[in-house]
């Protein structure tokens, strides 16, 4: 199981609507590797957590 925290300023995101698949990135995961959205199209559930960093104004 691969997890990927995406840390993004608020001005950065795109605004997607409800159905709409996210735009592929990749980023890297906790061991550094390079994870990418789309390794996982038709393979597994993903689920993208979006929240506030901590001690930001939001």
């Amino acid at each position: 199981m691969a997890a990927l925290i995406i840390c993004y300023p608020a001005t950065a995101m795109a605004t997607l609507k409800v159905g709409e698949r996210a735009p592929d990135f990749a980023l890297p995961d906790q061991s550094g590797h390079t994870v990418k959205l789309s390794e996982f199209r038709g393979k597994q559930a993903v689920v993208l957590a979006f929240y506030l960093r901590a001690s930001t104004p939001g």
